[in-house]
């Protein structure tokens, strides 16, 4: 039996794999490991950016580096707390917004005015010969302050009997527009014009006598359209008028009102006032007045009144055709030379918004006078005192606050019954 021989394993072979041995990184997966990890650390990094310009956004918005100026009134709420520890700039008005003021240079050229800004001016009208009135004074506050404030404005605001000139500040009262019917548009002389020099002479009968065809027909054949107006010289600014009560002034008054005293002798012009205005109370009532020398009134688009020395559509027989040509006589006293005169008795019902025109001229020249009231009527029909026609609750200018001698009998605050404009028509 033989011995089994020892024999010595084989060499491995060198062409046999063997699997090498990784480091322990690698055996965890290091690599995709590095790889999400920057991806996270980017998205991270992306996300920081975007809160913290959110965040510095938001309080740039919030509390501003520039210095604010509020048109808001009151105590200026959370943004005048915030000024306080903010420093001032040196000059305040400078940040205020300036209402731009749209002039002409053609007084008849066609502008539309649009409405103004809400800040309401007083309407404290000035004396027969106007007068200046200072704008509202800068004021700062932010939007959620309590109370009210006039807010930012410049300028001055030019006020007469009748009406006021405004530069900013919201129109309060009827548009006013005046025509001078002596000049065409491009100022030249008309019929109407006569001797400039000697406006209220007999010699200028002629002229007289044009000046009351055109009124005629402008108010009866026209019905009042301004396109009618369009050949006749037109002052460039516009009044508003919050009432129209004018004792005896001198007729140069209303070309001064108007800024055109230099270019209009007083003589042989017309104003004609226009807006729309809500019903105070639901009653029966009718307009009383008188103009020197004429007064019209036309109240949803019909005539209710006519009254003056000058009656140019009813004529002196006081027949309205508007109301089937019946005649309204009735007047009440005044120290005028003519009585005020009663138009038709008419129906308002409260909150209904009524167009208003008024028409007031002066003929001759000298002195000019204007007055607007009306009358409510009582259970039986009877009138119960005159009140004063009013588109605004300002108060009164001091000459004719308790009112006037030659007008006797008056309320002139007829509280409870403003006829307070609602749409800003502009007469032109």
């Amino acid at each position: 039996m033989s011995t089994p021989l020892d024999i010595p394993p084989a060499d491995p072979s060198p062409d046999t794999l063997t699997r090498p041995r990784l480091p322990f990184w690698r055996r965890l997966g290091g690599e995709g490991l590095a790889v999400s990890i920057l991806i996270h650390v980017a998205l991270v990094v992306i996300a920081l950016v975007w809160v913290i310009a959110t965040i510095t956004d938001q309080a740039a918005k919030k509390d501003p580096e520039a210095f604010i100026t509020g048109t808001g009134g009151g105590n200026g709420g959370q943004k005048a707390k915030e000024f306080k520890t903010r420093l001032q700039p040196k000059n305040i008005k400078a940040l205020a917004k300036t209402n731009a003021r749209i002039t002409t240079k053609n007084a008849n050229s066609t502008v539309a005015i649009s409405s103004l800004p809400v800040s309401a001016p007083s309407m404290s009208l000035g004396g027969a010969a106007g007068g200046n009135s200072k704008g509202f004074g800068g004021g700062s506050g932010g939007g959620i302050g309590s109370g009210k404030g006039a807010g930012v404005g410049g300028g001055k605001n030019f006020i007469s009997m009748f009406g006021a000139k405004l530069n900013g500040g919201e129109a309060i009262g009827i548009v006013g527009t005046f025509y001078d019917f002596k000049q065409d548009r491009s100022g030249k002389p008309t019929a109407a014009m006569g001797d400039p020099a000697n406006q209220g002479s007999k010699a200028n009968g002629p002229a007289i006598a044009a000046y009351r065809k055109e009124v005629h027909e402008f108010l009866v054949e026209r019905k009042w359209s301004i396109t009618s107006l369009s050949d006749k010289y037109r002052a460039p600014d516009v009044l508003w008028a919050a009432q129209i009560f004018i004792p005896n002034v001198s007729a140069d008054m209303g070309p001064k009102a108007y800024g055109v005293e230099k270019t209009v002798k007083p003589s042989r012009w017309i104003a004609h006032y226009k807006g729309a205005v809500k019903v105070p109370q639901t009653a029966k009532f009718r307009f009383v007045g008188m103009g020197d020398d004429f007064l019209c009134v036309k109240w949803s688009g019909r005539v209710v009144l006519d009254s003056g020395y000058d009656q140019p559509i009813v004529g002196g027989g006081n027949i309205y055709p508007d109301f089937g040509k019946q005649k309204f006589a009735e007047t009440h006293p005044s120290k005028l030379g003519k009585p005020l005169r009663c138009g038709p008795w008419l129906t308002m019902t409260a909150g209904q918004s009524v167009p208003l025109e008024i028409v007031i001229g002066e003929t001759p020249g000298g002195l000019f006078a204007a007055f607007l009231l009306f009358e409510v009527a009582d259970a039986a029909g009877k009138g119960t005192g005159l009140k004063l026609v009013r588109f605004a609750d300002s108060p009164l200018p001091a000459e004719i606050a308790k009112g006037h001698p030659d007008v006797p009998n008056v309320d002139m605050l007829a509280k409870g019954w403003l006829f307070k404009p609602v749409k800003q028509a502009d007469a032109r």
